[in-house]
């Protein structure tokens, strides 16, 4: 793809995308689990949601000489309200310690999400915050979705995921 038809700013950005796409290795993504945050979810509500986000995906996964690495994803799994989403998108990470031995890590993704409660159903861009633990191939991914201003029984969940590398 030739990212130079873009602005000069968007450049540098799509370039990191298609070069993890075509130099990364295949990664396998697993969803897993939501838990929605007891202060800013009623009883009753956060009794009613799913918590168990089953679902996959597939990534292509590229680790920079520094250790940081890139992402670029399709992921599927069951929101809170047992429908599914749907993410397309981008993550950079950065990790602390030897590579050899388990690093914790923090990073970013965006994305491009669809669910049939957001927007009528149309796809949103979407920037959150990335938690890791890795070891070796395997990877557990936090993020943390907040309260876009929706009041009580809206927002406010942490996603937990993981990453197992193919290659």
């Amino acid at each position: 793809m030739q990212c130079s038809d873009f602005w000069m700013w968007l450049e540098q950005s799509c370039r990191h995308v298609v070069d993890t796409y075509e130099q990364g290795g295949n990664a396998l993504l697993v969803s897993g689990y939501e838990w929605h945050i007891p202060a800013s979810w009623t009883p009753e509500t956060r009794a009613q949601e799913n918590q168990n986000a089953w679902g996959g995906g597939w990534a292509r996964s590229r680790e920079q000489p520094n250790g940081d690495t890139e992402n670029v994803f399709f992921l599927v799994f069951e929101d809170s309200h047992r429908q599914a989403q749907f993410n397309l998108g981008y993550a950079w990470r950065t990790y602390w310690g030897e590579r050899e031995k388990v690093q914790g890590g923090l990073g970013f993704t965006a994305m491009i999400i669809e669910r049939p409660d957001i927007a009528g159903g149309w796809p949103v861009p979407v920037l959150l915050p990335l938690f890791t633990v890795r070891s070796q191939k395997v990877e557990v991914l936090t993020t943390y979705i907040p309260n876009f201003g929706g009041g009580i029984n809206h927002g406010s969940v942490l996603y937990v995921f993981g990453k197992i590398g193919l290659q």
